[in-house]
Formats: structure tokens, C-alpha cells, sequence
């Protein structure tokens, strides 16, 4: 997926990054003397694409527009957009004196009339927004604030971008790590399971032999109960499955384009193969084995959360 001004590939992105970048109001655009403007935009793990945005009033029209924007670039993730005056001159803020008189004459009601304590000083008074507004200057278009936003926005956008490819990158090698232990852990099991039979046929026998107190043993009967044991305890088409599984995550995390919700699914449908080979073995080591790779699968699952 690309898009913004620099249109990237995206190999395995996490879901956490942070831009930004600073822009200014030509003159005769903005709000009297605002010297410049800061954009930050910050993204965290969500479910979906969830897109909050914190901006003075004067930018208010252009807000669909940055949501737009994003979207076209991001499929998954909780971004916050803070947009924010980098400084002000004296001029920049205009008294709103009939309001201020507003809230005064309203605190000496409630005084006099109700008895309610306290006083309202200038430190309250600087709390209200309705007491000062900014000065806008005549010559101010939503569309000049937009061109002047929309290179900060892209700029900022790019750094985030950048730090989500470098932190999936590093998701990227965890998770191809943990997958060869996955691997390995696999390969002790299918090696484990003929020798669980040789041992329960063992077993059994000794057990029979017990039994007869050194009579005949029927060889055929423990034959037969041995290749029962052995079909009953088969986990063949779950290591197939457990093995392909593995080969697909591998494929997607090098994929260029948003992978994390089949990450999650293939985690879940490993896990789902780890229990049904559980719950089938009767062998100690097998079972400690599938232990093993239940916490392998529960790390890969806590890292795929923060993929794209």
C-alpha cells in the first residue's frame, strides 16, 4: 500500500510510530501574528483504523481532509493528529470584554444570591475560551491553510511510516526466529512419536508377562493393541498442518501490504493444531514439548498484535 508524498512500500510495518514537522501561515493567511505551526502525528495498536485529531477552530474544515489522507496511507492503527500554534504575538489574541463581563456578573449572582464561595480571579478567567479569541486576518482561505498544512502533514506522515518499517522489522526478525524454534520443537515431537509406540508396545508386554505370571504371551493381541495406541495417538496430519502454517506467516510477514490480521488468524490455527496434538499424545516428553510451543506461540502472538 502507498500514498502521501513519498508513496513507500511497506514490508511488515508495526502499528507505533511518531512525525513531525513544522510549518507557517504566509502573511495575510492566518491569525494575526502566529509565528508557525507544529504537526504531530502518533500511532498505537487498535483493531482497525481509528483516527483522532486535536486542532485549533481555524483548521476545524480541513479535518476530513486529514482523516483522507491517512487512510490512504494506513490500514490499522489508532493515530492521534495534534495540530498546534508553535507561538503567538501579543496581537494574536483579541479580548472578548462582554463575555469576560458575562462570567463575572454570573459569579456575583451565584455569590450574593446562593452564598456559594470562592472568587473568580484572572486565573479563571484565562480558563474560558469564550474570553479570548484569535484575530483573523480578512485575507484567510481554508484552501491556502490546507496547501500550507498538507507538506508538514505529508513530512510528519513519511517519519511515522518510517519508524512503523523499522520497528516491523525488527517484529520481522523476532517472530522469523521464534518460528525455526516452532520448527525445531516440531521435529523433536514427529521423531518422538514412533518411539512413544515402541515403548508403550514394551510396556505393555512387561505388563502382560506380569499378569500370566510367566505364562504364554499372546504377541499378536499386544501387536494389535500396540497399532491401535499408534493410530489413536497419530499427529502426522497435525505436524503437516503445523508445519504449513509456519511456511505461510513466513510468506506474509515479507508481503508488501497490511498482514496482521492473518498473522493473528495463523497463530490461532497453530495453537489450535498444539492443543489437538496435546490433547492426542500420552507420552511426558511430547506433552513438555507442546508446553514449549504453546509459550513460543503466546511471544509470536504478543508481536503480531503490533503488525499492520
Amino acid at each position: 500500500m502507498q500514498g502521501g508524498s513519498g508513496g513507500e512500500a511497506r514490508v511488515c510495518s508495526s502499528m507505533t510510530g511518531y512525525g513531525r514537522a513544522e510549518f507557517s501561515l504566509a502573511a495575510g493567511e492566518g491569525y494575526g501574528a502566529a509565528q508557525g505551526c507544529v504537526v504531530e502525528v502518533k500511532s498505537l495498536n487498535h483493531r482497525y483504523l481509528d483516527i483522532n485529531v486535536r486542532m485549533p477552530e481555524r483548521f476545524y474544515p480541513l479535518e476530513w481532509r486529514i482523516r483522507e489522507r491517512i487512510k490512504k496511507r494506513f490500514s490499522r492503527g489508532s493515530f492521534s493528529v495534534y495540530i498546534t500554534y508553535a507561538s503567538y504575538a501579543a496581537e494574536a489574541l483579541r479580548l472578548n470584554v462582554p463575555a469576560a463581563e458575562a462570567y463575572l456578573d454570573a459569579a456575583r449572582v451565584l455569590k450574593e444570591r446562593f452564598g456559594v464561595p470562592g472568587e473568580v480571579d484572572v486565573s479563571v478567567l484565562l480558563r474560558l475560551k469564550e474570553v479570548f479569541s484569535s484575530a483573523e486576518a480578512p485575507g484567510a482561505s481554508v484552501e491556502d491553510d490546507w496547501k500550507a498544512l498538507v507538506a508538514a502533514l505529508d513530512e510528519a506522515l513519511d517519519a511515522l511510516s518510517a519508524m512503523r518499517r523499522r520497528e516491523g522489522e525488527a517484529l520481522r526478525e523476532d517472530i522469523d526466529a521464534r518460528l525455526k524454534v516452532l520448527e525445531g520443537l516440531s521435529e523433536l515431537i514427529e521423531r518422538r512419536v514412533p518411539e512413544a509406540v515402541v515403548r508403550y508396545r514394551e510396556r505393555l508386554a512387561r505388563e502382560i508377562r506380569a499378569l500370566v505370571e510367566g505364562g504364554d504371551v499372546d504377541d499378536a493381541r499386544i501387536l494389535t493393541e500396540a497399532a491401535v495406541f499408534a493410530e489413536r495417538t497419530d499427529v502426522s496430519e497435525e505436524l503437516v498442518r503445523f508445519s504449513s502454517h509456519i511456511k505461510q506467516m513466513r510468506r506474509y510477514i515479507g508481503r508488501d501490504e497490511a498482514v496482521g490480521r492473518r498473522l493473528d488468524f495463523l497463530c490461532q490455527e497453530l495453537l489450535r493444531e498444539a492443543n489437538t496434538i496435546g490433547a492426542k499424545s500420552q507420552d511426558v516428553e511430547i506433552t513438555q514439548t507442546v508446553v514449549e510451543i504453546k509459550g513460543e506461540l503466546e511471544k509470536i502472538r504478543e508481536q503480531v498484535q503490533n503488525i499492520e
